[in-house]
């Protein structure tokens, strides 16, 4: 599947939303210091899929979800709020129909959590005697699921 020309002048929007996610994940991170000790893995997980894909390989025998996670979308300036994320979902839901665009909205959830949980927000996190989700990146979350089921 070719991004490109099935998106056309909206291909770059597709790179905003992955964007979206990725960035809103990590900028929730409640202590960015803390996570560099223990080797930025969130960023290791977005740098590595195939981490994510062996994970969740059922997602990706759609072919505009593959093609959503493994193409080399380039560099999008600025960043987009809840409502410009909510019309790009929409965008998709109209090109891909109604079976891809539930498949989509699940694993992007999937995506979203796995970028959180990658990440010790806190020491007891890190030797496995609490949830490692902060609650900003809970809130990122609720808030995304807010986002997809409203669309």
């Amino acid at each position: 599947m070719d991004l490109v020309t099935r998106y056309n002048e909206k291909y770059n929007q597709l790179a905003a939303l992955r964007k979206f996610v990725e960035h809103g994940i990590i900028l929730s991170s409640v202590n960015f210091w803390r996570d560099s000790i223990q080797g930025l893995k969130e960023l290791d997980l977005i740098e590595n899929k195939e981490l994510f894909f062996s994970k969740y390989e059922a997602y990706f025998q759609d072919a505009f979800i593959q093609q959503f996670f493994t193409e080399e979308f380039p560099e999008v300036e600025g960043k987009i709020n809840m409502v410009e994320a909510g019309s790009i979902m929409q965008m998709i839901h109209e090109v891909e129909g109604d079976k891809t665009y539930e498949l989509f909205q699940e694993c992007l959830l999937a995506y979203a959590t796995e970028i959180a949980k990658a990440s010790k927000e806190d020491w007891l996190s890190f030797i496995g005697l609490k949830d490692n989700i902060s609650d900003k990146e809970a809130d990122f979350i609720n808030n995304l699921k807010v986002l997809l089921n409203s669309n």
